[in-house]
């Protein structure tokens, strides 16, 4: 309906003015009116003309829509707007305790009607890991509204407190931002900390037994909530859609949860927020308040707050202002302070337990109070809004003045005190609380200290092997690796020292986000490379979730790379793999050179470290800076391949495959020209010309007539211009496609693009057998395989005038092939088309291949391009007795319909021959399935041998 409807009932006494501009100042939106019982026609009549006539003179009426209901019409329209119902009951003093209809649920002095100021910061996380990178809000609102608009779905709505989640919230209404925002008569908000009665799980049941279609709003809705209400709201038929909002998304939430974070805003923000709220602050004095707030609206509005309007901030330390924060406009307690300092020290604590032992008594100790008194001082914190609770756990929050509260405790109280008791005689999980703070306070000396003792030799964690894999010490270690990134990092490295090769790969792998992480400095970047390098080449089984090549190979990208290491840097990492002896080393250098060659990147990891300040690593400024990237690993590559050798193959393959990108940024054009025109110089190069030709396939449309004709030139320079070269193009290419070879082509009455390309291919055949000097220099090569040597084998014993002579020469040309290379496709084609020509002749061959050596592993594949017989039969079998064909060989006969023409009694004897093979069961039944499916498939009868 696109706005909140309001149900108002109209009493004869009553103005009826009066009551519409209540209506347009309280709402603006979409009226309901009703008599106050059931009337005649004509006296709703008389009502309705009078409301119309009383519009006329009323600001802001147009903005209003009128409906005319009686009174039993109202109440079923009310009933199907939760958001109506609330409202009335409000309006009646009947409200439901803790619920509201759409309002300012943000509080403060601002109304609803208050001008959401959107930021042009990148706030939003769409993503339970933060994955993508940030987006505006103005960019992903609608996207959000999209997904509640849709019943039965659940959006958790994180970030910490004071950035703006509620008011955030609240926009999601409001059609002034974005396009399509959610109707307010849908919303249902609670904020958890009124004790709504009902409760939010109450709540979601009545409205879901009623089919009320709602978005319910949960505000400080913690974790076990969010799951009981995602568990009822998501079963079939519902009708409701529900949000959830909360400081923090530690504990894992159910898959059907879309999960946004909310972080903080920038400094432009937050002095416009000042100005708007607080007119009489200074620029000065809201610029200043903005930037230490660090982007927390509730900490710049707090302190904007305690300044007296006559008052300045100009010129106050930090220290200050913090200290108007915490103090407000009440008198200093040193007790109080003292209570949220050692507060602050741990990141949640629970704030209810008093026993002796329990997380307060031991907070209570080192303030030098009782525990009854330290709980009185978290109430009054709580009070003050600086401390948030969430059923017994408390915590310091905004985590800004948590931080500089722990910093003032760990000045004043003996690190060795605090050690006993938050670590060495306290909880697990007080050690890991107290761990995160530490995490945030990378700048404080004391815990600098404290880190470094830890991590050293003989350190609570310092022997990185023997943390374990999901407890405590794991996660405290974790936590404190932002504080001292280089002791962390040695300890890393100490387990090369302490542990096998293997054992230390393992070790790495679990720490691999950690090591990204510590790379994000140049002066750590090589170090960390070289342990990810060693998990990498260590670990032989990898999957996509734990892959250290992906975590390493993210370094190297152009953008979200997580590290600011310079390009020349990253460059000599991979040189020094790229000319590394062992394979696994060359391919990991090979992947990297790729990622850095990419133009359209993602994120693989997390950027945040604990307070440290983090972006997603070097990003390129402008044009300029992009071209000048890739044309320093163009210059990389070309030393590498022309001067040095080293890999010449595939790093021109590379470049290749990353052409059709590199080619669409302007600047770069005719260095990547002249650098591709280098690698062809010493022959045809099929992977660069096929780059070029599909680049002008699939983007010429996009291209300027300029662009078009350098692609054509640098086209001309690259395609085969000799016979060598048309071969290795139509025959040895590794591409399907035709549109690359259309100026080859000359048969055009063939049916598809694949039948012309193996006309051509035979016809090559023939002009290669009519040149020893060209059939010399391409043996070798056709005899590794390619797409079209089938096709190219059919041509030479189509043409070959001698086809014994043609086929020893086949022969003799296999054995200098290294086996782990061979390929019988050409066979195959030259006994396909012997078969058609002379099919004894063929058998002659293929009885011959029974004593080469070279040719007696390939028998199945062999037979499997002619018809079988019996006597192919015997000869397979023959060949398995003697124990020459490895048994899983024996699969080509599988495919390509080797055996629809067999003898039932034949296959069957070869199948069964097969099964008693060591492991040649699942060959047999292979061959058998694919069998029976080709006669299912032609509709054909199963012979009686195979049902058998």
């Amino acid at each position: 309906m696109g706005a909140a409807k309001i149900a108002l009932e109209m009493r004869p006494s009553g103005s009826i003015r009066a009551v519409i501009q209540g209506l347009v100042d309280e709402a603006g939106a979409y009226v309901i009116v009703s008599s106050a019982a059931s009337v005649s026609a004509s006296s709703l009549d008389r009502r309705c003309e009078a409301m119309r006539s009383a519009l006329s003179d009323v600001d802001g009426a147009d903005r209003l829509h009128l409906d005319f209901y009686d009174q039993t019409r109202l109440a079923t329209a009310v009933r199907q707007h939760p958001g109506i119902i609330a409202w009335v009951r409000q309006k009646v003093g009947r409200s439901l305790p803790g619920w509201q209809p759409f309002g300012a649920w943000c509080g403060g002095v601002e109304g609803v009607d208050a001008e959401y100021l959107l930021d042009g910061a990148l706030r939003l996380h769409l993503g339970r890991r933060m994955e993508e990178p940030a987006r505006s809000v103005a960019d992903a609102i609608d996207e959000l509204r999209d997904e509640l608009r849709q019943p039965g779905r659940v959006v958790r709505l994180v970030g910490l407190s004071g950035v703006g989640k509620t008011r955030f919230v609240q926009a999601l209404f409001d059609d002034r931002v974005g396009s399509r925002a959610l109707p307010r008569s849908l919303a249902v908000y609670t904020n958890l900390a009124d004790d709504p009665d009902p409760q939010p799980v109450g709540m979601a049941s009545d409205l879901l037994a009623h089919q009320m279609p709602v978005v319910l709003v949960v505000d400080n809705c913690p974790p076990d909530l969010h799951r009981r209400l995602s568990e009822q709201c998501t079963k079939s038929g519902s009708t409701v859609s529900v949000l959830t909002v909360e400081y923090d998304v530690r504990d894992e939430l159910p898959e059907n949860t879309q999960v946004v974070t909310l972080t903080t805003a920038s400094p432009d923000l937050i002095e416009k927020l000042l100005s708007r709220r607080f007119p009489h602050l200074s620029s000065v004095d809201s610029r200043t308040i903005a930037d230490a707030s660090g982007g927390n609206a509730r900490i710049a509005v707090t302190l904007a707050d305690t300044v007296e309007r006559t008052g300045t901030v100009a010129g106050l330390s930090g220290g200050e202002l913090f200290d108007r924060l915490f103090w407000q406009r009440a008198a200093p307690d040193e007790g109080l302070r003292r209570a949220a300092q050692v507060c602050a020290l741990v990141y949640s604590f629970d704030g209810e337990g008093t026993e002796p032992g329990g997380e307060l008594a031991r907070l209570a100790e080192l303030a030098e109070m009782s525990v009854l008194t330290i709980h009185r001082h978290v109430g009054g914190l709580v009070r003050r809004d600086l401390v948030q609770k969430r059923s017994v756990w408390r915590a310091v929050l905004p985590h800004a003045l948590a931080n500089h509260l722990a910093g003032r405790a760990l000045e004043e109280i003996p690190l060795s005190m605090i050690e006993r008791l938050l670590v060495t005689d306290g909880t697990e999980r007080l050690a890991r609380s107290f761990s995160r703070r530490l995490s945030f306070l990378h700048r404080h000396p004391k815990a600098v200290e404290l880190a470094k003792r830890w991590l050293a030799p003989d350190g609570l964690l310092g022997k990185i092997e023997d943390l374990d894999e999901f407890g405590v010490k794991r996660a405290m270690f974790t936590n404190i690796a932002p504080v001292c990134m280089e002791a962390t990092l040695a300890a890393l490295e100490r387990v090369e020292r302490e542990r096998s090769p293997d054992d230390a790969a393992k070790t790495w792998l679990k720490h691999r986000g950690l090591l990204c992480s510590l790379a994000y400095e140049p002066e750590f970047f090589e170090r960390c490379a070289r342990l990810l390098v060693q998990a990498a080449v260590s670990i032989k089984e990898h999957n996509h979730s734990n892959d250290p090549r992906g975590a390493f190979v993210s370094l190297f990208a152009p953008s979200l790379s997580g590290t600011h290491a310079p390009l020349e840097q990253r460059l000599r990492v991979i040189e020094s793999l790229l000319k590394e002896s062992e394979k696994s080393r060359q391919s990991l250098g090979i992947s990297a050179l790729d990622k850095v060659l990419e133009t359209y990147c993602h994120a693989f990891q997390q950027f945040q470290f604990g307070a440290r300040s983090r972006d997603y690593g070097y990003q390129p400024r402008d044009g300029a800076e992009v071209v000048g990237w890739y044309i320093a690993v163009l210059a990389f590559i070309e030393r590498l391949v022309l001067k040095e050798g080293v890999l010449a193959g595939e790093l021109r393959d590379l470049l290749a495959n990353r052409f059709r990108g590199l080619w669409s940024i302007e600047g770069l054009r005719d260095e990547l020209g002249r650098v591709m025109r280098q690698f062809a110089a010493d022959g045809f190069w099929c992977a660069g010309w096929f780059a070029c030709r599909q680049t002008m396939k699939f983007d010429k449309e996009q291209m300027t007539p300029e662009v078009v004709s350098l692609l054509a030139a640098l086209d001309s320079d690259l395609k085969p211009s000799d016979l060598l070269g048309q071969v290795r193009a139509v025959v040895l290419g590794d591409r399907t496609g035709s549109f690359y070879l259309d100026d080859l082509e000359d048969d055009d009455t063939a049916e598809s693009s694949s039948s012309r390309l193996d006309a051509l291919a035979c016809h090559l055949a023939g002009q290669v057998l009519a040149s020893d000097t060209a059939l010399a220099k391409l043996l070798p090569d056709l005899l590794r395989g390619g797409i079209r040597v089938w096709a190219f084998g059919r041509g030479m014993a189509r043409v070959s005038t001698v086809p014994r002579e043609t086929w020893g020469r086949l022969v003799q040309g296999f054995e200098q092939v290294d086996v782990a290379h061979r390929d019988a496709q050409i066979f195959r084609g030259f006994l396909a088309e012997l078969w058609e020509r002379d099919r004894q002749f063929a058998q002659d061959l293929l009885d011959s291949a029974l004593d080469e050596p070279t040719l007696q592993t390939f028998l199945p594949s062999l037979h499997s391009a002619v018809e079988f017989d019996e006597r192919g039969i015997a000869r397979l079998k023959r060949a398995l007795n003697m124990g020459l064909v490895p048994v899983r060989m024996f699969l080509s006969l599988a495919f390509g319909r080797a055996t629809d023409h067999l003898a039932g009694r034949d296959l069957k004897d070869l199948v069964l021959i097969l099964a008693d093979q060591p492991d040649g069961f699942d060959v047999a039944l292979e061959i058998l399935h694919m069998r029976l499916h080709s006669d299912q498939s032609a509709q054909r009868e199963h012979v009686p041998e195979l049902l058998e």
